[in-house]
């Protein structure tokens, strides 16, 4: 069965902007310099005068942005922190707020960007680093987009989450073909433990001879546009067959969602 694509569901990759909030530690002098960078975001511009300050606010803000040479209170003169820091050496500060908030985007800013400050940097997720020199639309876009990657990222785990509460057993195939997530209901269904679908590829949910009807017929017209409804033949992960029927639809990105439910024994024969 063709089912014509619904319009107008799929959402933008960037949805209607909200107002934001990013923390400046330790930068009061340049409060104006970057207010003026962020006049035409939706991003409101507050201070801290220290680290310390900062660290018991990250639950109220979205970004935060740290000169490298800022200290977490630990004795260190300012020289010896611009010291270490044009060495890359000076990072703790980044490990403890990382630590406590793995997820706040953090952006680090750097009077001097040197190859161990970046390895140091591209050590946590949701960071970045931008010198202090280069031009401020850099600043804008480096913080704009890291927002807005981590938006798309809650998103799509909230998304999954409610794939789960629907209780479909569905599939979510990357464009190289291999599964990257799979509901609860399709890994019993199939027999399989927690994670252990995830990067196979989706031919093994299926008989060799429902992967060619699949890849024949169900494929070329996901690709056309449309999504396609029929029954095939699964297969469980101890080799045990059963009879299935598949919705199958496509992503802008390639991506391909398998939505399988167990159907009647007399529908093991292939529909298209």
């Amino acid at each position: 069965m063709l089912v014509p694509p619904a319009a107008g569901i799929e959402p933008s990759v960037r949805g209607q902007q909200t107002q934001r909030t990013l923390l400046v530690v330790d930068q009061e002098r340049d409060r104006d310099h970057i207010e003026r960078a962020f006049d035409d975001e939706p991003v409101i511009i507050e201070t801290a005068a220290t680290l310390a300050v900062a660290r018991s606010s990250v639950d109220e803000i979205d970004c935060l942005l740290v000169p490298s040479t800022v200290t977490d209170n630990s004795g260190m003169t300012s020289d010896d922190v611009a010291a270490t820091d044009r060495s890359g050496e000076h990072v703790g500060w980044l490990e403890t707020v990382k630590t406590d908030t793995p997820a706040l985007p953090v952006v680090v800013l750097a009077d001097e960007v040197t190859p161990p400050l970046m390895r140091a940097v591209r050590t946590y997720e949701w960071t970045a680093v931008v010198g202090r020199d280069e031009p401020r639309e850099r600043l804008v876009t480096c913080i704009t987009d890291l927002l807005e990657r981590h938006r798309l990222t809650s998103l799509s785990k909230r998304s999954l989450a409610s794939v789960e509460l629907t209780g479909d057993a569905v599939a979510l195939v990357d464009p190289t073909g291999r599964i990257q997530f799979a509901s609860r209901s399709l890994r019993m269904q199939f027999g399989a433990d927690d994670d252990e679908l995830v990067g196979t590829p989706w031919q093994e949910l299926f008989t060799d001879d429902a992967v060619s009807h699949l890849e024949s017929v169900a494929l070329p017209t996901v690709g056309e546009g449309w999504r396609w409804t029929g029954t095939c033949t699964g297969q469980r992960r101890t080799g045990v067959t059963f009879p299935v029927r598949v919705r199958l639809g496509g992503l802008e990105d390639g991506s391909l969602v398998f939505v399988v439910t167990e159907a009647d024994a007399s529908a093991s024969g292939h529909d298209d």
